[in-house]
């Protein structure tokens, strides 16, 4: 059984080709978890499921999932850098990494800004804003 959609929104009907996902949810504090209501998932279409890609792509460590032949190489090579010293390098690599992940996705069209705002002294907000591949402007952020 498959979750169920409302195939009257307009998402649903312009935005196919951004794909179905469990809806992801934020807390107060960047962590995210899926969405239930009423003991069952909440399934968005459209924007909302992109950017669940983008977040789902950066939070996984690269290869994390490599058990699995569709996700070889899925993930974001930032873990690889928890506790590194924290100079010009570390946050261009925190970029870098975050940039070609999203670029790695097929549905994102161009990665138009990675922004990283250091909250504390192991923590890091990503903002960023990308093109999906029907030319709308998402963005989306997440706590690392």
């Amino acid at each position: 059984m498959t979750l169920p959609v409302d195939t009257s929104s307009i998402d649903y009907k312009f935005n196919k080709t951004l794909n179905e996902d469990v809806e992801l949810i934020s807390d107060e504090y960047g962590a995210f978890d899926i969405h239930m209501e009423n003991g069952d998932y909440v399934n968005v279409t459209g924007h909302k499921s992109l950017l669940n890609a983008c977040i789902i792509a950066i939070m996984t460590r690269y290869d994390e999932l490599n058990n699995n032949p569709t996700y070889q190489g899925f993930g974001c090579h930032v873990h690889e850098l928890i506790k590194d010293n924290q100079n010009k390098m570390f946050f261009f690599k925190l970029e870098t990494y975050i940039a070609d992940t999203l670029n790695n996705i097929r549905r994102v069209k161009t990665v138009n800004s990675v922004n990283i705002l250091q909250t504390d002294v192991y923590q890091f907000k990503v903002e960023f804003d990308i093109t999906s591949v029907n030319d709308e402007i998402i963005k989306g952020s997440v706590v690392l």
